[in-house]
């Protein structure tokens, strides 16, 4: 198993050697963010601005308008950390900058709150020319790669840290905003994204076990497809959805908007991380905040009244 963010190493220096006005920004995290790999084939094409985002992006923005496809490169907490400059550098003029956010979520672990990419989706989500993606395995990181360098427009890619099994074969096609179902089922819908996509499968194959058959749907590209995800929807009693990210502004805010745009009573439940976060190890914080594979089962067990809130594994932070 590996991090998307080594996925995403090998995967820019690939589709460097055949798109070359690919180049990278980076900002003293080449190792970390895995742009170290683009360095050594490509060093004529890799700019080092230091612990500099805001400069970096600004960079960034120069050279998308000289024809240049950039990726500029940080933990994904630092990079939205320079809202303003992504703002007025990228969005308002539509600059072809891929902002590449790695150590989403919890998993950067002991380092704490204050390196943790966990309100990064709520921000990028404002801006209404930039395209979101986070892949959930090796196959869907290659293929959004090569989507990504296949157009010039506003771009946020987030990355994990911690290790993924691959959840897709070599059929699997990536196509921008079509919800991704890696598990059929009936009574439930769980929506998910990035690193929880496999973490979802397992709550999915234990809840099986409690005769709960749940639809899991890998929703890797944002804004979602309205009329594809709402189809989802309409073929479900219930909506859950669960992410690695603050509960509010994320993937929890783009499912409850289309659910609320069918105009259909579903019933809607979901989880994700109500605090700023705390400092332990990845594997500890998933389990405090249940989001490991138990975690996520027993919560969708709750809200689908198979347990009370007080058998239900660990309490919302």
């Amino acid at each position: 198993m590996r991090a998307t963010r080594d996925w995403f190493g090998d995967a820019l220096a690939a589709v460097g050697t055949s798109h070359d006005k690919v180049v990278v920004v980076n900002c003293d995290l080449a190792s970390a963010t895995k742009t170290s790999v683009f360095k050594e084939r490509f060093p004529d094409r890799f700019l080092e601005v230091g612990i500099a985002e805001a400069n970096g992006i600004g960079v960034a923005a120069g050279l998308a308008q000289e024809g240049f496809r950039p990726f500029v490169a940080s933990f994904g907490h630092f990079l939205t950390g320079k809202f303003l400059e992504i703002f007025q550098s990228v969005g308002l003029n539509d600059a072809g900058v891929v902002l590449v956010g790695t150590h989403a979520g919890l998993a950067i672990g002991k380092d704490g709150p204050t390196q943790m990419g966990l309100r990064d989706l709520a921000l990028m989500r404002t801006l209404p020319n930039l395209e979101i993606l986070q892949p959930a395995d090796g196959v869907e990181t290659r293929q959004m790669l090569a989507y990504l360098v296949g157009h010039d427009r506003p771009s946020y890619l987030r990355l994990c840290r911690q290790p993924q099994r691959e959840v897709h074969d070599e059929h699997y096609r990536f196509r921008f905003g079509q919800p991704d179902v890696v598990r059929d089922g009936a009574d439930v819908v769980v929506f998910t994204m990035g690193g929880m996509v496999a973490v979802v499968l397992d709550a999915a194959e234990a809840l099986a076990g409690r005769g709960v058959r749940a639809t899991v749907v890998n929703a890797s590209s944002l804004p979602l497809d309205t009329a594809a995800a709402g189809d989802l929807v309409a073929r479900h009693e219930h909506v859950f959805v669960v992410e690695d990210h603050f509960v509010k502004g994320g993937l929890i805010d783009e499912v409850g908007r289309i659910v609320l745009h069918r105009g259909r009573p579903v019933r809607f439940g979901s989880w994700g991380v109500g605090d700023y976060g705390q400092a332990g190890s990845p594997a500890d914080l998933y389990r405090r905040y249940d989001l490991d594979a138990e975690g996520v089962a027993s919560r969708i067990a709750a809200f689908l009244h198979l347990s009370t809130p007080d058998t239900v594994k660990g309490s919302q932070p």
